[in-house]
C-alpha cells in the first residue's frame, strides 16, 4: 500500500510538473502577444500627403511644397503617370519624364485638395510654381471641381539639356475655400513633345501657392475671370483678340510647340507670312492666362 501510494505521487508530480509547465508557456507567450501588440500599436504607418490646408488665420500668401521629405506639404501620393511617361520625384519636386529622348507619349495627373478650416469664406487666387526642361513643349489643363478649367501651353525655348525653366500657372478663376467643402485641384499633363532636346523631357511641379484676394462681392469675382476669344477664327491674314482684360502680350505657337511669334498689345495680329495649320495663342493680362487654338487658312 505504501508503495502504491509512493507511485501515485510520482506520477501526480509528473502530470503536476507538466500542467505547471504549459501554463509557464501560455503565460509566456501571452506576454510575448502582449508585447507584440503594443509595438505595433505604437508604429506610426506613413499615408500619402494629398490636401493643403489654407491656414485662415496665417499669412495672405501661402506657399505649399512638393516632394518626399517629411516636411512636404504634398508627396508622391498626387501623382499618376500615363501613356509612356515615367514618375520623376525628389525633395523638391513631383514630375513626370519621357521614357526616352525621342519619346513623345508621356502623359500624366497630378490631383489633390485644398481645404480650410475658416467657417467664412476665403477667396483666393490659385499658383502652381511648375518647370520644365527647355528643349520640350507641354499643354494640357488646371481644373478645379466647380470652376471652369484653364488650359496651358509652354513652347521649346531652348537646348540646355542640364536646365530646367520656370513655367508658372495661374488658375484662371479666383477659388472660394469654406470649411467643409474642399476642392480638388487636377492638374493634367495631356503632350509634352520633344522639339530640341538631346535628353528626356520633365515637366514637374514644385510648388502650390494661394493667396488671399479679400471677401469679393459675386460680381467681382466674375470681373476677374478671364474671358478671351479671336475672330475671325479660322483666320486668312490676321486676327483680332476681344477680351474683357488688357492684353499685355500675346505668344503663338505652332503644333509642335515651337514659338513661332510674339505680340504686344495690338489692334490686328498679322499672321499672313504664317503656313496654313493649327497654333496655339497664349494670351497673357495682368490677371493670368488664356489660351485659344487659332486656325490659319
Amino acid at each position: 500500500m505504501s508503495m502504491l501510494l509512493t507511485e501515485f505521487s510520482k506520477e501526480e508530480s509528473i502530470y503536476i510538473s507538466i500542467f505547471d509547465l504549459t501554463n509557464l508557456k501560455l503565460h509566456i507567450m501571452k506576454k510575448q502577444l502582449l508585447f507584440t501588440l503594443a509595438f505595433l500599436g505604437g508604429i506610426t504607418f506613413a499615408s500619402a500627403q494629398t490636401e493643403i490646408s489654407f491656414d485662415a488665420a496665417g499669412d495672405d500668401l501661402q506657399s505649399f511644397t512638393v516632394g518626399q521629405q517629411n516636411s512636404d506639404d504634398l508627396d508622391e501620393g498626387i501623382l499618376t503617370v500615363s501613356g509612356t511617361g515615367v514618375a520623376v520625384t525628389n525633395n523638391n519636386f513631383m514630375g513626370i519624364r519621357s521614357d526616352t529622348p525621342t519619346d513623345d507619349g508621356a502623359t500624366g495627373t497630378w490631383i489633390f485638395t485644398v481645404s480650410t478650416t475658416s467657417a467664412t469664406p476665403i477667396n483666393a487666387t490659385l499658383n502652381l510654381d511648375m518647370a520644365k526642361r527647355p528643349g520640350c513643349s507641354v499643354s494640357g489643363t488646371v481644373a478645379v471641381s466647380g470652376y471652369t478649367s484653364t488650359s496651358y501651353s509652354f513652347g521649346s525655348d531652348g537646348t540646355d539639356v542640364s536646365a530646367v525653366v520656370d513655367a508658372p500657372i495661374e488658375f484662371g478663376s479666383i477659388i472660394s475655400l469654406v470649411s467643409g467643402t474642399p476642392l480638388t485641384v487636377t492638374i493634367t499633363l495631356d503632350e509634352m513633345l520633344n522639339v530640341d532636346n538631346t535628353a528626356t523631357s520633365i515637366f514637374r511641379l514644385e510648388n502650390v501657392i494661394l493667396e488671399r484676394d479679400g471677401a469679393l462681392s459675386v460680381e467681382e469675382i466674375s470681373a476677374n475671370n478671364i474671358v478671351a476669344s479671336v475672330s475671325p477664327n479660322p483666320v486668312t491674314n490676321s486676327f483680332q483678340i476681344n477680351s474683357n482684360k488688357s492684353v499685355e502680350r500675346v505668344e503663338l505657337y505652332n503644333i509642335t510647340g515651337r514659338l513661332v511669334k510674339t505680340f504686344g498689345e495690338e489692334a490686328h495680329y498679322d499672321i499672313s507670312d504664317l503656313a496654313t495649320g493649327i497654333y496655339i495663342a497664349n494670351i497673357k493680362t495682368q490677371l493670368g492666362s488664356k489660351t485659344i487654338k487659332v486656325v490659319k487658312e
